[in-house]
């Protein structure tokens, strides 16, 4: 099969490789879709370092079981994963805290994901619920967004809302999160310079859509008298992203640094003038468990908008092709196809 390797820091490869073979317990997952993701450029850029090369990258994914050897996994059932596969006995497992296992095992960080033709599901992640069956109904272009997804309600769960709430970046976190965001009633912003984005934000139903040009934000003040009470800042957290959260937070506001940061990228605060601005500083990631389940409960009541995001499609082997479209920001979601 064909597969696309993380070699190393500045170094991604297809490769001919073995479809996996099964022991006792596992499944084989034929992989239809699966998403570029933010996480896998940053760490090919070496600025995250959370995973463990060489590797098969690829979390976010879509396709059929095609064989098991797990009692309870059948033959043509539609699946993605919970690409966290930890113990499922310590105390953050018990939790539903999985992130924070001292023993967890990322697919597609640590062992080989679904940037491939095949994947192989161990049977311990089958074992510990790590293997997520939807019905027939949801379409592989809507189920590579449950771990994604889950990732936003796990946010928006931690977050501090009120009345508003702005986004930096309509890319398909910040387009997932806008919706969630008018789903719980709240003056939603999205903040974006694309113009092609700005219109996806558009096409899922944003209040309203903001350049980040200087005399744009000054209009955003304006019309929003003064900033909002929440910022989620679903974008590279570079020093101008930054400097931008806390220009539209109101005093006393709550700023959620969701999006990765570039390495090296610091946040300096001035003490006092933090302590009477009283902001609620944060940062959100991953999902649990309760948050995948309510992501797979959204898709099937069709409670949110999901094919629009996924815009440029590429083939195994054009994973370089792939990932230089999703750096360079091109449509909204790139992901590979399953031959």
């Amino acid at each position: 099969m064909k597969a696309a390797v993380f070699e190393e820091t500045g170094r991604l490869s297809v490769q001919d490789k073995p479809v996996p073979s099964l022991n006792p317990g596992d499944a084989l997952i034929k992989v239809d879709l699966c998403g570029i993701c933010a996480s896998d450029l940053a760490a090919l850029n070496g600025d995250i370092t959370d995973y463990s090369p060489p590797v098969v990258m690829g979390h976010e994914l879509a396709g059929v079981i095609v064989e098991s050897r797990h009692p309870d996994v059948k033959v043509g059932e539609k699946v993605t994963v919970n690409p966290m596969l930890s113990c499922g006995d310590c105390d953050s497992c018990r939790a539903d805290l999985d992130k924070y296992c001292s023993n967890i095992e990322g697919i597609g960080h640590d062992i080989d994901g679904g940037y491939a033709e095949y994947l192989r599901m161990p049977k311990h992640g089958i074992d510990t619920g790590k293997l997520i069956t939807v019905p027939d109904t949801i379409s592989p272009e809507e189920l590579i967004f449950l771990e994604p997804l889950g990732c936003c309600i796990n946010a928006m769960r931690e977050t501090i809302l009120d009345r508003s709430v702005a986004i930096l970046g309509a890319g398909p976190i910040g387009l997932m999160f806008t919706q969630l965001s008018k789903k719980a009633e709240l003056q939603t912003f999205v903040l974006e310079p694309l113009a092609h984005r700005r219109s996806a934000a558009d096409e899922v139903g944003v209040d309203a859509t903001f350049d980040i040009t200087a005399e744009q934000v000054e209009t955003f003040i304006e019309k929003t008298d003064g900033g909002v009470d929440t910022v989620i800042s679903a974008t590279v957290n570079n020093q101008r992203a930054i400097d931008l959260a806390f220009k539209l937070v109101r005093r006393g506001g709550c700023v959620n640094f969701f999006g990765l940061a570039p390495g090296g990228q610091e946040l300096r605060i001035n003490l006092e003038h933090f302590h009477y601005m009283g902001h609620k500083l944060m940062a959100s990631w991953a999902f649990s468990r309760w948050s995948l389940n309510e992501s797979r409960q959204m898709l099937i009541d069709d409670e949110i908008k999901l094919k629009p995001l996924l815009t440029d499609r590429f083939p195994i082997e054009g994973i370089i092709e792939g990932f230089e479209n999703a750096r360079k920001q091109g449509g909204v979601k790139s992901v590979l196809v399953g031959e």
